[in-house]
């Protein structure tokens, strides 16, 4: 019983305490200070990708998809399977095993 009488104690104390918090005084305008702060945010980010229009998207789309089909037809064309084979002889990149002390 001794132990509930003192948790009710501070329990009480604890609400009293509200009674002498005082009212906070704020400036008439605090929220369109703020409300201004919001938006020009909000104006700094539209800025910084209004530059990257539709148009430009499209036009780097098609830059990006000619790029792919251009090194499509040259990693699959004759010539450049002749080239890597003509490096891989010369700098002797064939098939040899190679001994470690691993193994």
């Amino acid at each position: 019983m001794m132990k509930d009488s003192g948790i009710n104690k501070k329990v009480n104390t604890t609400l009293n305490v509200v009674d002498t918090i005082q009212e906070v005084k704020v400036s008439p305008f605090l929220k369109d200070r703020i409300l201004n702060n919001i938006n020009t945010e909000v104006e700094e980010t539209q800025k910084i990708w209004s530059w990257f229009t539709p148009k430009l998207q499209i036009a780097m789309l098609i830059v990006v998809i000619l790029l792919n089909v251009y090194a499509y037809k040259v990693l699959t064309s004759d010539n450049y399977n002749t080239t890597v084979e003509e490096f891989v002889d010369t700098y002797d990149f064939g098939e040899e095993t190679y001994t470690s002390i691993f193994n």
